[in-house]
C-alpha cells in the first residue's frame, strides 16, 4: 500500500518533535547551552527532509486526509477545552510537582542538571529521560509562554497526534473491498472507550513522560508497517530510528515491544536476501543503541532502573476498561492473530504483553514489591487493542452485507461506537486541577519578593502546597520542610496559622475561604482572584538561610 498525503504529514509532524528532543539532548551532551530557536531550525529541516522525501512516493487521499484533521483537530480542542479556563496541567500526585520542577530548572539554566548535589532539590528527575521536559521548553520558548503553561498543550498535541496515527495505522490493516476510512476512524473513537488510560494517563494521573513516548511508539509502529508494504524503503527504518531514539529519551519503557515486533517483521521477510534484512536492522537499531549508550556512561540511570520502581498506576479492569472496549477488543485481538494483513496488531500486543511478564519477573528478582510497570503496559496496550478490534468489526460488517450494502452503511459503527466514546467521556471524573492561575501568580509573585524557605501554604490541596514549594519556590526535596510530612498538610497548616509563632509569610488559595481568625490577623501583601499572598501579624519564626535552588 502506498503513502498517502495524511501519513507524510503525520510523518512530518513526529519527525519535527523527535527531532527538536534529539537535537536538544545532543546539544546539552556536548556542552551547549540549548538553544530553542537554533533546535527549532533543525527540527523544521528534519521534518521538511522528511515531507520533501516521502511526499515524492504519496498519492492523494481526500477523504483520509480529512478524517485525519478532523481526529487530530478535534481530539486537541476536547483536551483543551477540558483544561479551561488556565488550561495548565491538570492532574495531581507528587510525580506533577516533581515533573514541574525539572521544568523549572531547565527553563532557569537551559540545560540538564548534571551536579550531583541538584539530587536535593530534583530527586530522581536528576536522572530522568528529559525527552518531554525538552519539548515543553522548547515550546515554550517558541511560543513565548513559560514551561508550566506550554505543558499541557504539548501532551495533548501529543496524544492528538497518537489518535491520527491510530486511524492512520487501522487504515493501513483493513480488509479490502470496505470503504477503509469509517473503519479506520473506529479504531480512534475505541481509544476514548477505556479513557482512563489515553487521556485520563495524564490529565488526571500525571504521566506525563510516558504519554510523549507513546506518540513516538506508535509512530514507530506505523513505521514497520510502511516497511511491510515496501521491504526496499530504508526511509521507513530511517524514521523508525528517529522515532525510537525520542522515545528511549523521553520514556524507554515502551521501545522495547516496538523493538522486538521490528526484528520478528524484518526476519520473516524471507523475499530479503540476509544481508539485506540485516542492514534494515542496522539502520533502525544502531542509533537507538548508540544513543542508549550514551545516556549509560553518564550518571543518568535511573531509566534503567525503573523496573524497580513503585508506585500508582490504573489496574485494567472491566470497571477502567469498560465492558465494551473488552468485548470488541479481546476477539479483535484473537482475529488480527490469523489475520495476516492485521497481523501487526497481535504481533505489537504479544510484545506487550511478553514485556510486561519480563517486568514482573525482573522486578521481583531486584526487589519491587508492586507489578507497577507491568500495569503500566496496559496503556500501551489499549492502542493495538483498539486497531485491532476495528479491523474485527470491519470485517463482521461486510460479511453478512451485499458490497453496496456495506458501503451504504459504512458509517453506521462510526456513529455506535461515537456515542459509546461519549457516554465514556460524560461519565469521567471532573477535572479538579491542584494548579490554578491564581496560586501560580501568587507564589510567582512570593519567589521574587519573599524567602522561600519562610512561606507557608494555605492551600486545600497539599500536593498545591508540595508544587509550589519545590517547583515554583525552588526549595530542597531531600532537606528542611518538604522531609515533614505536616508542612503539606491542609489542616495543620490551618492549625499553624491560627497558633502565633509559626512562619511570617502563607500563600493562600482562597483567602476568602480562610478562617476569620486567619483572615483578621494578617496583612495582605498580594492579592491575585482568590489567592493571595499574606503575611502575619505579631510574632513568628522562620530560618530563611534555608537553601533554594541554585
Amino acid at each position: 500500500m502506498s503513502l498517502i498525503g495524511a501519513e507524510v504529514a503525520a510523518a512530518s509532524a513526529v519527525a519535527f518533535l523527535a527531532s527538536a528532543v534529539v537535537a536538544a539532548y545532543v546539544a546539552d551532551r556536548i556542552g551547549f547551552a540549548i538553544s530553542p530557536f537554533a533546535v527549532l531550525a533543525l527540527a523544521i529541516a528534519a521534518a521538511g527532509a522528511v515531507w520533501w522525501w516521502l511526499k515524492r512516493r504519496a498519492t492523494t487521499d481526500r477523504p483520509a486526509a480529512a478524517a485525519f484533521a478532523i481526529l487530530t483537530t478535534g481530539t486537541f480542542a476536547w483536551l483543551m477545552w477540558r483544561a479551561r479556563p488556565d488550561f495548565l496541567p491538570t492532574g495531581s500526585g507528587s510525580d506533577l510537582a516533581h515533573h514541574l520542577a525539572l521544568l523549572a530548572y531547565l527553563e532557569q539554566h537551559g540545560r540538564l542538571p548534571h551536579d550531583a548535589i541538584l539530587g536535593a532539590y530534583l530527586g530522581e528527575m536528576i536522572d530522568y529521560t528529559p525527552g518531554a521536559h525538552l519539548l515543553t521548553v522548547l515550546a515554550g520558548a517558541w511560543f513565548h509562554r513559560d514551561a508550566l503553561h506550554a505543558l499541557h498543550p504539548v501532551v495533548a498535541l501529543t496524544a492528538a497526534l497518537k489518535s491520527g496515527l491510530v486511524f492512520l495505522i487501522a487504515r493501513r490493516l483493513m480488509p479490502d473491498g470496505i470503504p477503509r476510512v469509517p473503519f479506520a476512524i473506529v479504531a480512534a473513537l475505541l481509544l476514548w472507550l477505556p479513557d482512563t488510560f489515553f487521556a485520563g494517563s495524564f490529565m488526571e494521573q500525571s504521566f506525563v513522560s510516558q504519554v510523549v513516548s507513546e506518540l513516538f511508539a506508535i509512530a514507530m509502529w506505523w513505521t514497520i508497517l510502511v516497511f511491510t508494504a515496501q521491504p526496499e524503503a530504508t526511509s521507513a527504518m530511517a524514521l523508525f530510528a528517529l522515532f525510537g531514539v525520542a522515545g528511549f529519551l523521553t520514556w524507554p519503557i515502551w521501545i522495547g515491544p516496538l523493538i522486538l515486533t521490528l526484528v520478528v517483521v524484518v526476519s520473516t521477510r524471507r523475499e530479503l536476501s540476509v544481508r539485506r534484512r540485516l542492514a534494515h536492522l542496522a539502520v533502525a537499531l544502531l542509533p537507538i543503541a548508540i544513543v542508549t549508550a550514551i545516556y549509560a556512561s553518564t550518571r543518568q540511570v535511573y531509566g534503567f532502573q525503573m523496573v524497580n520502581a513503585v508506585g500508582f498506576a490504573i489496574w485494567p479492569t472491566p470497571r477502567t476498561l469498560g465492558w465494551p472496549f473488552i468485548v470488541l477488543a479481546a476477539p479483535g485481538i484473537v482475529w488480527a492473530a490469523f489475520d495476516r494483513r492485521a497481523r501487526s496488531a497481535a504481533l505489537v500486543f504479544a510484545a506487550i504483553a511478553l514485556q510486561g511478564a519480563a517486568l514482573v519477573v525482573t522486578g521481583r528478582s531486584t526487589g519491587a514489591t508492586t507489578p507497577y510497570l507491568s500495569l503500566k503496559m496496559a496503556y500501551l496496550a489499549i492502542y493495538p487493542l483498539s486497531v485491532a478490534a476495528a479491523v474485527m468489526i470491519a470485517h463482521a460488517w461486510r460479511a453478512p452485507l451485499r458490497p453496496a450494502a456495506v458501503s451504504r452503511y459504512a458509517w453506521l459503527p462510526v456513529v455506535l461506537v461515537s456515542l459509546a466514546a461519549a457516554r465514556s467521556l460524560a461519565s469521567a471524573p471532573p477535572v479538579t486541577p491542584v494548579i490554578t492561575e491564581p496560586v501560580w501568580l501568587a507564589g510567582d509573585w512570593a519567589r521574587t519578593h519573599l524567602p522561600p524557605a519562610c512561606i507557608d501554604y494555605l492551600v486545600e490541596d497539599g500536593y498545591t502546597g508540595y508544587w509550589l514549594h519545590l517547583a515554583v519556590l525552588g526549595n530542597p526535596r531531600a532537606a528542611g520542610r518538604a522531609l515533614h510530612e505536616d508542612t503539606f498538610d491542609p489542616k495543620q497548616a490551618i492549625v499553624r496559622w491560627i497558633l502565633p509563632g509559626g512562619l511570617p509569610y502563607a500563600i493562600a488559595g482562597n483567602f476568602e475561604a480562610l478562617p476569620r481568625d486567619i483572615r483578621t490577623n494578617v496583612d495582605v501583601l498580594a492579592r491575585f482572584g482568590p489567592a493571595a499572598v499574606v503575611q502575619r501579624r505579631g510574632t513568628s519564626a522562620c530560618d530563611s538561610t534555608e537553601p533554594r535552588l541554585p
